[in-house]
């Protein structure tokens, strides 16, 4: 396909001389004797190449220039002119010019010369133009492919999570949307505690199978309805080690993983983060702020802090909803009680956010039922 060149020039000479010129070269030509009428050519005609005379009467060469480059900044223009000066040059090249030639031109030679290496620089900007933006479509669907991939890896772990959390409430005749208002407590603490959303959500994945550990207690001690025996409340405890002990076994979580690409990795380290602070949460959601708690008797700081909230979002929990051995405690009466016990099993500062953020307590308790609170 040949290159297409406009000639924008006032001297009727010249403008033949170029055409004949560039036309023996194999280009296609265009011509305009004037500014005003060049800049209207070039909208419709589209040129490859514009060549403009510098001193015209209408619009001169600066205007054809601006024009142009308004049009399609990739459209090569060479200024060619009669004067002879400096200035001229430079304000040319400064607005955008690619090219400036002096006439008359002496050899056309120079003209060819110029005219190839504007294409050729012109061919090049082009395809690298297009190349980029092959490559933003590619980064574009890649990404959009990531964050499908994204979103079914955490809607797989939500649903692994939500599985291990609903057979826990199972064995353990708790109600059933127990795990998911404990989730929501967990994250409202730690949203008002001002972490990173991505925290928020991890807690919110782990905390539901704080007592995963319950599978491995006999249901005679389990579903007992009478009070337990020193034996049997000493094994009752051992559900925070059986959780973490079930959760920190890497077979579950390496069975996914059959090779070292990056995607397979990349869930590996999510799920991996996932089940690690679950585990944490399993076995040290009974520890108290005093130290009295089990299995460790770790107190204050020596709690991991995601333990710390789990346990408070729990008890608020089991306290404000209807069990079978047991009545939904009023609202006043569960407030009244995590007040009493705010430095004793519960930290402060968590007691703190959680009283600040009752209505959004108050709206999780609506949404997800099994709530009998009395306000």
């Amino acid at each position: 396909m040949k290159s297409k060149i406009l000639i924008i020039d006032d001297e009727p000479v010249l403008r033949q001389v170029l055409q004949y010129f560039l036309e023996d070269l194999d280009f296609e030509v265009v011509v305009a004797e004037d500014g005003l009428g060049g800049i209207e050519i070039a909208k419709t005609a589209k040129p490859d190449v514009v060549l403009t005379d510098l001193r015209m009467p209408g619009a001169d060469g600066l205007e054809v220039l601006a024009a142009v480059k308004k049009m399609n900044e990739e459209i090569p223009v060479i200024v060619v002119s009669g004067a002879n000066r400096l200035d001229d040059a430079v304000q040319a090249l400064r607005l955008g010019a690619w090219d400036y030639l002096i006439k008359p031109i002496q050899d056309l030679g120079l003209l060819e010369y110029s005219i190839n290496r504007v294409l050729e620089k012109s061919t090049l900007l082009r395809e690298n133009r297009q190349y980029k933006k092959h490559l933003e479509e590619l980064v574009d669907e890649r990404t959009r492919q990531l964050e499908i991939r994204n979103h079914q890896l955490d809607t797989s772990r939500r649903q692994i999570i939500g599985i291990l959390s609903q057979a826990a409430e199972y064995r353990d005749f708790e109600t059933g949307n127990h795990f998911l208002r404990v989730a929501e407590f967990a994250a409202i603490l730690a949203r008002g505690m001002g972490w990173e959303e991505h925290e928020v959500n991890l807690i919110r994945l782990a905390s539901p199978v704080h007592d995963i550990g319950k599978i491995g207690i006999p249901d005679n001690i389990l579903l007992k309805e009478g009070k337990l025996t020193d034996i049997e409340w000493k094994e009752m405890k051992n559900h925070c080690q059986y959780g973490h002990e079930i959760l920190s076994d890497n077979k579950f979580i390496n069975s996914f993983i059959n090779n070292d690409s990056a995607e397979q990795q990349l869930f590996k380290e999510h799920s991996e983060s996932i089940i690690e602070t679950a585990a944490n949460i399993a076995l040290n959601h009974h520890e108290k702020w005093d130290g009295s708690g089990y299995p460790l008797g770790l107190k204050e700081n020596e709690i991991p802090v995601e333990a710390r909230i789990t346990a408070l979002a729990d008890v608020f929990d089991a306290l404000s909803s209807t069990r079978p051995y047991k009545r939904a405690w009023p609202e006043e009466e569960c407030l009244a009680y995590i007040n009493e016990q705010t430095g004793k099993h519960f930290d402060p500062s968590l007691v703190e956010v959680f009283m600040n953020n009752l209505d959004t307590i108050r709206a999780v308790q609506k949404e997800y039922g099994s709530s009998e609170i009395e306000s």
